[in-house]
């Protein structure tokens, strides 16, 4: 009988890099936040797997730069830059990508934004800032969509992003964790509503990858702590891993939950932090 004995970490787990299938092969997909980080992961796989992807962000420049990166018009890619929080041109954008890619069958809800304050002292403006690009936009996208697949009789899926922080809650980012709690919410009740249409809609909840962002919010903390950024960042490192999970981690639970094998996951917050949040 082998004999099981609990052990030291002798160092990091590794990545796991698992074969990559046509699992999206003639989908059509918008991907917002998708210039870097876990949105530029998310789209790179679905590319990837087969699917045309809409690439969305803020910043022309970086719209196109990805989109080209990821294998341009050529491939399917087509680079979008919008500002989520603006109504009317997120009508332009999905009007836009429709015609690109001749229809739609997925949307990921990427885009979002931190701004950590005083959790007495956040301005109103901050306020009304992340919650227009992490809840409103995010349903503004996942509503034209939705409207456009059931026209069109699309059996699709739509995935939003939202945080650990959504479940948890961050002292030092009280306004962005209402806004991804708020996030989680809007996916279950969606979820509701469009189930008799056949359209599944979850979230993701990420931990802390090794993105951009997370060095920001380093940096934030480092000023609050007094603490070294790079020491703050390497402290945020995920405690079963041993490292920092890497956004193409994250990106597969976004692709498995826009294909058909997600059908019975349907309104759900899916961890996706290496097991820090428990519920």
């Amino acid at each position: 009988m082998t004999k099981f004995e609990t052990v030291q970490r002798r160092g990091p787990l590794r990545i796991r890099e698992p074969a990559i299938f046509p699992i999206h092969a003639g989908k059509r997909v918008i991907v917002t936040g998708a210039a870097g980080g876990l949105g530029k992961a998310i789209a790179g796989l679905l590319v990837a797997q087969g699917a045309k992807v809409v690439v969305v962000d803020l910043r022309q420049e970086a719209v196109n730069t990805a989109a080209n990166e990821l294998g341009g018009s050529t491939k399917g890619v087509f680079g979008y830059a919008l500002d989520v929080a603006d109504e009317a041109a997120a009508a332009l954008c999905v009007t836009q990508s429709i015609t690109w890619l001749g229809g739609i069958d997925g949307l990921v809800n990427c885009a979002g934004i931190v701004l950590h304050a005083d959790p007495l002292a956040i301005s109103r403006a901050d306020w009304t800032r992340q919650f227009e690009v992490n809840l409103f936009g995010a349903y503004e996208l996942a509503r034209l969509v939705a409207k456009q697949m059931i026209v069109d009789g699309i059996h699709g899926a739509i995935v939003n992003i939202a945080s650990e922080a959504g479940k948890k809650g961050h002292v030092d980012s009280m306004a962005y964790s209402a806004s991804k709690a708020a996030l989680i919410n809007l996916t279950r009740t969606l979820a509701e509503a469009l189930a008799p249409y056949d359209i599944n809609v979850n979230c993701v909840c990420p931990g802390g990858m090794s993105t951009p962002m997370l060095r920001e919010v380093a940096a934030v903390y480092s000023g609050i702590t007094q603490t070294p950024a790079d020491d703050v960042f390497a402290q945020m490192q995920s405690a079963t891993l041993g490292r920092h999970t890497e956004p193409r981690e994250v990106a597969r639970v976004a692709s498995f939950l826009l294909s058909d094998e997600a059908m019975m996951i349907r309104g759900q917050a899916v961890n996706a932090d290496a097991g820090d949040t428990p519920y």
